[in-house]
């Protein structure tokens, strides 16, 4: 990634496909495009999409884990619910799996308006002009490299299988897979905001505000800071929910 230059003139245009390429390697140039015309719809639902392929990639390749983990739901489930038949958990997991891909685009679309918000708001407190449109913008770009943790634990589970892993947080490229088995939840999800994806993203924001939302360096990754710690308190809690 290149380090931002608000100096630097801009294209007058560019496709999203370009833009999305770009995002990988040249952020600096595609925020400053996007400034002045900050459309995100296209890029918004290209990423929902390309969430749900790689999902589906993902979980077929950590069924395993999935199997673990939905083991320990259904005893769970069992344990409040004696009633419950065999054939209506074999029905539960079954639909787990088929609706699991359409999961991950939600989870995407609900994530990028969080973050856009969030991104807004935070960014006010450091003085960044961005409004919610920009934001939003910000939001959709910056989240881009989150597919490759999709992919790395696609590819981690073919070449060196899924050993131990019980939980998605464990089978995830993050620090949480180093983890001790008998880790808490808390913990594996505080662990699994520390990967590629997460911390590419993280500075991706860090670089749309300084661009977008014209503010100096130190305070554009203030602001991303705090908004990957309230992102992690975020993941703790629903961790700690789940398990």
């Amino acid at each position: 990634m290149t380090t931002p230059d608000i100096t630097a003139p801009a294209p007058a245009s560019s496709s999203v496909i370009e833009d999305i390429i770009d995002i990988f390697h040249s952020p600096s140039a595609v925020f400053e495009r996007r400034r002045a015309n900050p459309k995100f719809w296209a890029a918004f639902f290209i990423l929902a999409l390309l969430m749900a392929l790689a999902g589906y990639v993902m979980l077929k390749n950590l069924s395993t884990v999935m199997d673990a983990q939905f083991a320990k739901q259904a005893a769970e489930i069992t344990r409040k619910n004696p009633q419950i038949t065999e054939d209506q958990l074999a029905n539960m997991r079954s639909m787990s799996e088929k609706f699991a891909p359409v999961g991950f685009a939600v989870v995407t679309i609900i994530s990028i308006f969080v973050l856009g918000i969030g991104v807004w708001l935070v960014g006010k407190l450091f003085e960044s002009a961005a409004d919610l449109k920009q934001s939003m913008v910000i939001a959709t770009f910056a989240s881009f490299p989150k597919l490759i943790d999709l992919l790395l634990a696609a590819v981690m589970a073919m070449t060196m299988g899924t050993g131990n892993a019980t939980n998605m947080f464990a089978a995830m490229p993050s620090a949480a897979k180093f983890a001790g088995s008998d880790a808490s939840m808390a913990v594996l999800g505080a662990l699994s905001r520390i990967s590629v994806g997460t911390i590419w993203a993280t500075i991706l924001v860090a670089i749309g505000l300084q661009i977008m939302g014209r503010i100096s360096k130190q305070k554009a990754y203030a602001a991303a800071l705090v908004l990957w710690l309230v992102g992690t308190l975020i993941t703790v809690a629903t961790a700690i929910r789940q398990g």
